[in-house]
C-alpha cells in the first residue's frame, strides 16, 4: 500500500496528532471510542455508504486496530470527531491513502443525533486543510451518493467538482448511485 507523502516540516506521529477548530477536536481513533462507534454506526447512518453497520464490539475493535496500524504506517488519517467543549463523540472522518497517495479519498460519518449542526462540514474542513499544509497530493476524491445532499454540500464547500459517476453495491447489498468529487489541493 502506498504511504502518504508528507511535506517539509516535522510531522508528529499521526496516532498522536490532534487537530481542532473552535467547536471540534479531531482525535486519533482509539479504543475509548469503540462503544460510541458500536452504538452510532447504524443502518440509518450507513444507508449511503459502502460499509455496513458493525454488528459487535469485535468488529469495531478490528476497525480501530486496522486504522491505528494504517496511521502508524503513514497510509491513512482516521480521526474521531469530538465536540471541543463537551468532548462528546460525534463521528469519524478519514483521509485515506490506501488506493492512491496522490489522490487520497476522504470519508466521513456523523452520528444521527448530531446531524444539522454542520459538524461534518467543519470536521472535513479541519482535516482537509491540515492535509493541504502537511501532505503532498494532487487532489482528493470524495465519493458520495447522488441523493445524499448534505455530503455533496461538504464536498462542494471544499471546492470539489463532480468528476465521475458510478453505481456500486454496498456491503449491505444496496445499490448506491454515486458521484465522485475531485477536490483540488
Amino acid at each position: 500500500m502506498p504511504a502518504l507523502f508528507f511535506g517539509h516540516g516535522a510531522v508528529p506521529p499521526l496516532n498522536e496528532l490532534v487537530v481542532s477548530s473552535n467547536r471540534l477536536t479531531l482525535q486519533p481513533i482509539h479504543e475509548r471510542f469503540a462503544n460510541d462507534i458500536l452504538t452510532e454506526f447504524t443502518a440509518e447512518i450507513t444507508r449511503y455508504m459502502l460499509p455496513k453497520p458493525v454488528e459487535d464490539l469485535d468488529q469495531v475493535m478490528d476497525f480501530i486496530d486496522g486504522a491505528k496500524k494504517a496511521m502508524c504506517d503513514g497510509i491513512d488519517l482516521v480521526y474521531a470527531v469530538c465536540h471541543k467543549g463537551s468532548r462528546e463523540f460525534l463521528g469519524v472522518c478519514t483521509f485515506n491513502g490506501q488506493k492512491s497517495a496522490t489522490s487520497p479519498e476522504l470519508g466521513l460519518w456523523i452520528k444521527k443525533s448530531a446531524h444539522g449542526n454542520r459538524y461534518g462540514r467543519e470536521a472535513m474542513e479541519i482535516l482537509f486543510h491540515w492535509a493541504q499544509n502537511n501532505i503532498r497530493f494532487d487532489y482528493a476524491i470524495y465519493p458520495v451518493s447522488k441523493v445524499n445532499i448534505p455530503s455533496r454540500q461538504v464536498a462542494e464547500a471544499l471546492g470539489g467538482e463532480v468528476n465521475d459517476e458510478r453505481v456500486i453495491t454496498s456491503m449491505s447489498g444496496c445499490q448506491l448511485d454515486e458521484v465522485i468529487y475531485h477536490i483540488p489541493r
